[in-house]
């Protein structure tokens, strides 16, 4: 089967991204051969979730942070590709706001600084729901430029993305130590919604990659250091509701959901 994916990266990393690779073994664990051909630049979330389908410059398969808007929107495979650690964030700050940041242990603490987010990203609406102050900006690159501006004082993070970031910026931001936000979120695969068999083969995959114990193993492989680095344990955890969550996510699946031991 030949499925249009996202853009993988500029092709100076040797491995293609975590999800991408997970597609691939979800196919083989469902019997089925796959060649993944990605889109030739990035597109807004938003506007790759309406390309879903389309015959000319369109996509078959995306991996995106759900909402109940974008469940209307395209069929979701409701298993949490990356076990839900993108509700688990760090912040990224510049050094000489870490400290005071490091002392909050309270979201009212926290209600004093201002923190950036994607526009359309879903959880940019779980931050502003707990009363946080935060910035949007629908362009990426953007939201770093307010950070070393002094425009904003933190962007979240999830712990798989900002070590890659901080290294980035390592002359600019650090990680905000002992703290850490936590609210259920998931990112899953979606795929067209008059494409009910590519999503029942991927949760088919999915889902014997879960009961083989495969699935773990390899999420592990990916996201061990970045889990070490984190350190949730040593962190004050501030937990979030999640009140945009749509209302047929998994949560009583306790195998889909990483938890810090």
């Amino acid at each position: 089967m030949q499925l249009r994916v996202p853009f993988l990266g500029d092709g100076v990393q040797a491995d293609q991204p975590y999800p991408a690779q997970l597609l691939q073994r979800a196919f083989e664990a469902a019997g089925r051969s796959v060649a993944l051909h990605p889109a030739p630049f990035a597109l807004p979330q938003a506007r790759a979730l309406l390309s879903l389908g389309r015959q000319e410059g369109g996509l078959d398969v995306l991996w995106c942070l759900t909402s109940a808007r974008r469940e209307a929107a395209a069929r979701p495979v409701r298993v949490p590709i990356d076990k839900g650690l993108v509700g688990w964030r760090l912040l990224l700050a510049r050094p000489e706001l870490a400290a005071r940041l490091a002392a909050v242990r309270s979201l009212a603490e926290l209600k004093a600084f201002r923190l950036v987010h994607g526009l359309d990203w879903p959880d940019t609406q779980v931050l502003q729901d707990a009363g946080l102050k935060v910035t949007t900006s629908g362009n990426f690159d953007a939201m770093f430029r307010q950070l070393q501006l002094g425009r904003v004082d933190a962007f979240p993070r999830s712990i798989a993305e900002i070590w890659n970031e901080a290294k980035r910026f390592e002359a600019e931001f650090v990680v905000v130590p002992e703290i850490a936000l936590s609210y259920p979120a998931a990112v899953y695969f979606f795929v067209a919604p008059e494409r009910p068999d590519l999503a029942s083969t991927i949760e088919q995959g999915l889902q014997r990659l879960i009961a083989s114990g495969e699935f773990d193993r390899f999420f592990l492989s990916q996201h061990q250091s970045y889990l070490q680095l984190a350190q949730l344990n040593h962190r004050h955890v501030l937990p979030l509701h999640n009140g945009r969550l749509p209302p047929q996510t998994p949560t009583e699946r306790p195998e889909f959901w990483f938890q810090p031991l």
